[in-house]
């Protein structure tokens, strides 16, 4: 026997279902479900206790050894969750790269020699790139500032002095890495900041000898 509808048409198994759904739909029928937080947490719990199941198959001990690796899995990822987060911060808490008493460039740039020939690459690094900051605020090619971070120092050097841009860009980046990432410092590490400061050093005096030979 085939159902029919009132203007008399077949009532297909499709239309059907289709029909039932639209009636269970209704609110009349829900009125006394769990609310939603409830039915997650139910959701949640049904979810671990699957785990909880599946991994005490696998793991050495039983229930007893499942615990313990959620355990290890779950300080796993919150010491991968606080590396992300000390990154992040590290990112965001860039401080100014001249700080602390005022010295001259010259004072910088000895500091750094004599802690690059030690072999204390971290200082040599910092000094050099403070060394760096001092100099072009003393021969006005940036204006002195306070708080000017490294990228800062690096961005507005290449404005007035274009050819500096990666050399400036490598030498935050190194500077940065020291000082706030903690990352040991290698002779290497030095080289990039100096090459930096030698750019700059090359294109300021040609500079101004083209000045002073079109005077």
């Amino acid at each position: 026997m085939i159902a029919t509808v009132a203007g008399g048409g077949p009532i297909t198994r499709d239309g059907a279902r289709e029909a039932a759904r639209r009636e269970l739909s209704k609110g009349i029928y829900h009125r006394n479900d769990e609310p939603w937080p409830v039915r997650i947490f139910r959701a949640v719990q049904r979810w671990l206790d699957h785990l909880m199941q599946s991994v005490s198959h696998h793991a050495p001990g039983g229930g007893a050894g499942a615990i313990a690796l959620l355990l290890a899995a779950a300080a796993l990822v919150a010491f991968v969750w606080w590396r992300v987060g000390l990154v992040r911060r590290t990112a965001r808490g860039e401080r100014p790269v001249l700080q602390g008493p005022s010295r001259t460039s010259g004072d910088l740039l000895r500091e750094a020699e004599t802690a690059a020939a030690a072999g204390r690459w971290d200082d040599a690094v910092v000094a050099r790139m403070r060394s760096l900051a001092m100099v072009v605020e003393e021969r006005g090619i940036v204006d002195p500032r306070p708080g000017r971070t490294a990228d800062e120092l690096a961005a507005e050097i290449a404005l007035v002095v274009p050819a500096s841009l990666d050399a400036g860009r490598a030498a935050a980046t190194t500077f940065d890495a020291v000082v706030y990432g903690k990352r040991t410092a290698t002779r290497e590490s030095y080289d990039v900041v100096v090459a930096a400061a030698d750019v700059v050093d090359r294109e300021h005096r040609g500079r101004r000898l083209l000045s002073v030979s079109t005077r």
